[in-house]
């Protein structure tokens, strides 16, 4: 029990602002860098784009299966500085593997005003 403890203590020790150890890397969300999210929003045709599809124009993003065989991808920007929060670009697939839907959350500055 004690060692279960001290490893969540350590994890949640090494989770710092930016993500996990506190990472200053700030490579592009997409496999094009210059590739802005309502670019990548456009790129993809909801009821028609397939994972192939969307694996081609934006690159691998990270994957959440659902047992109900959705999946949902998510290609997050990692900002410069803590004090702003990473937008994000949400692709929703349906057990088909077509996009049932899209979302993009800006970014925010999160520096207490």
């Amino acid at each position: 029990m004690g060692l279960v403890l001290a490893g969540c203590f350590w994890l949640a020790g090494c989770a710092g602002p930016l993500g996990f150890f506190d990472s200053q890397d700030t490579a592009p969300p997409f496999r094009d860098p210059g590739l802005s999210m309502q670019s990548a929003s456009d790129l993809v045709a909801v009821g028609k784009a397939s994972k192939a599809d969307v694996i081609a124009a934006l690159g691998p993003g990270a994957v959440v299966k659902f047992d109900s065989g959705f999946e949902v991808w998510v290609y997050r920007s990692k900002p410069a500085r803590a004090t702003v929060s990473s937008a994000e670009f949400v692709v929703l697939f349906g057990p088909s593997g077509i996009v049932q839907k899209t979302r993009i959350r800006p970014s925010y500055n999160t520096s207490a005003s």
